[in-house]
């Protein structure tokens, strides 16, 4: 029942800084002692910071040994209740959720505001927590700060720890930058290293995104990898590298017409083989490029909902690292991109 748990999202796989150490360490502690350290437990940060990374990391540790485990997004939740009470399927809906031993629910910020999903999140609730059994919940912002949440809901998510992400310091986004370069098997000099690090401060996301940026741009000109390369690939970012030039429409564009589809079939809700691939690399190429939500992604793509644009995005970054044919396409687009 462990929902899609990524492969990659271990606690192995984790780097650990000052900036995230108290949300590692909980993590451990309630993956080693599920209900008994801190239930639930509550991790808030930004986007890309590795809330979500945490959530599956416990996930696998739980499912490895033996227990039920269920990763959802509150968007899952949300559709799941409405369609139980349009089927009067409640009984159902709650037997799955309140029959777990961990559940790990991320985006729980979506809910506030929702009547009927707060009700039922707020059930859900007492009954996991008064069987021991471990809840925990990401956000992008701490408990107080969740506008229209019900106070009953939110006195409950202060129960147990509260721990914050924040952005990585240097040193941690050099060890992260080091780290998923030697998984793309792409050698960069430490100097280059330290330099992308310096510029972007931000999140993960980006930080991936720059290394992506630097492959391509490197590729494009056929050129050594050097400092001076590494400065004319990044200045293209401009001054605040958070601002991308690109926005989600022209990335799908660039992407139909490298498969040579139309955009309104890729934006579309047909399923076939050759038109899902192309798709899945549009919503990741866009949530590498742009600051686009994941909902927002989903919007452009037919309409199509948060886990299905998140589970899209996590299989073209897991087939990255061992399709090269993938890659070398991936890395064209990048360079049309680039070329614009």
């Amino acid at each position: 029942m462990h929902n899609r748990l990524n492969p990659r999202y271990t606690f192995d796989a984790f780097i650990v800084g000052n900036s995230n150490r108290l949300a590692h360490a909980a993590s451990l502690a309630v993956a080693e002692a599920p209900g008994e350290s801190y239930n639930p437990l509550f991790l808030y940060g930004g986007v890309g910071l590795g809330k979500t990374h945490l959530l599956h990391a416990i996930g696998h540790e739980g499912v490895q040994t033996g227990l039920v485990v269920l990763y959802v997004s509150s968007e899952q939740f949300t559709n799941e209740i409405i369609n139980a009470i349009r089927y009067r399927t409640t009984e159902e809906f709650r037997a799955k959720y309140r029959s777990v031993d961990i559940l790990l629910v991320d985006d729980i910020q979506f809910i506030a505001g929702k009547e009927s999903t707060e009700e039922e999140f707020f059930h859900t609730f007492n009954s996991l927590h008064e069987m021991s059994k471990q809840i925990v919940i990401c956000s992008d912002r701490p408990p107080k700060a969740i506008v229209s949440l019900e106070e009953r809901l939110r006195s409950r998510f202060e129960w147990g720890l509260i721990a914050d992400i924040q952005p990585p310091d240097l040193e941690t986004r050099m060890a992260i930058l080091r780290v998923k370069a030697d998984a793309l098997q792409y050698r960069v000099p430490d100097d280059i290293i330290s330099y992308i690090a310096g510029r972007v401060q931000t999140n993960i996301r980006e930080l991936e995104g720059c290394l992506n940026r630097l492959m391509a741009y490197q590729q494009l000109h056929r050129t050594n990898l050097t400092l001076d390369v590494a400065r004319a690939a990044m200045s293209s970012l401009g001054n605040d590298n958070r601002e991308s030039r690109l926005n989600s429409r022209q990335i799908a564009q660039a992407v139909a017409e490298y498969y040579r589809l139309s955009l309104e079939a890729m934006c579309s809700k047909q399923r076939d083989k050759h038109i899902v691939m192309p798709r899945q690399i549009a919503m990741y190429l866009i949530r590498q490029e742009t600051q686009a939500s994941l909902l927002e992604i989903g919007q452009l793509f037919g309409g199509r909902d948060h886990s299905t644009v998140l589970h899209a995005c996590e299989k073209i970054e897991r087939a990255l690292t061992v399709n090269p044919t993938l890659r070398r396409e991936v890395i064209a687009i990048r360079e049309q991109l680039m070329r614009e």
